[in-house]
């Protein structure tokens, strides 16, 4: 889990607002900052805050979210990306990490909870629909098992049923399944 964002700047947050389309990022930039409201950002935030960055996306509180301690400012979730970050962090570059420490993959974002590291995400887990992302990711926190186990053994249970249907028809449904879901979501 990331460890650069607390707690207590989780608990009050309602949505979040992405700025970009996420679907075919690997990761983001997670971090904290703050802001003089609870919702939205400003013109003049947005210019500071996209200084040697660009903002991808932020956490919105809920309406009755507390100030936080005597400065009258709300702590709230950005995303961003640095110039240049997904070249410096190739596999193979003189950084030797394919992600900064502070990374997260950002299909794994939601509210109220840290996201997820990229070298934690389970290359089987790309086609989960977010709406079943969302809930594989609550079970993996509460079970500790990984998510290739989960749907390694989702899959097997399907795949092993006793029922008399030949196996490529199970895959081309569970194929079918998995697109309506995906549309869905």
């Amino acid at each position: 889990m990331n460890s650069f964002v607390s707690d207590e700047t989780l608990r009050h947050e309602a949505e979040i607002a992405w700025l970009v389309d996420i679907s075919k990022m690997p990761w983001v930039r997670e971090s904290e900052v703050n802001f003089s409201t609870r919702k939205g950002v400003s013109k003049k935030r947005l210019s500071e805050l996209q200084q040697g960055q660009t903002l991808v996306g932020y956490a919105e509180l809920e309406d009755d979210a507390p100030p936080t301690g005597n400065h009258k400012c709300f702590i709230r979730r950005i995303f961003t990306l640095r110039e240049n970050d997904y070249e410096a962090y190739k596999v193979g570059s003189s950084t030797q990490a394919d992600h900064p420490t502070e990374a997260v993959e950002p299909l794994s974002i939601e509210p109220k909870h840290k996201g997820l590291s990229p070298s934690k995400k389970s290359q089987i887990a790309v086609r989960v629909p977010r709406s079943l992302f969302s809930k594989l990711k609550r079970y993996v926190q509460q079970t500790g098992i990984s998510q290739t186990d989960v749907i390694v053994s989702a899959l097997a249970s399907h795949l092993d049923s006793v029922e008399d249907i030949p196996i490529i028809q199970r895959l081309l449904e569970l194929e079918k399944r998995v697109s309506v879901l995906e549309i869905k979501s």
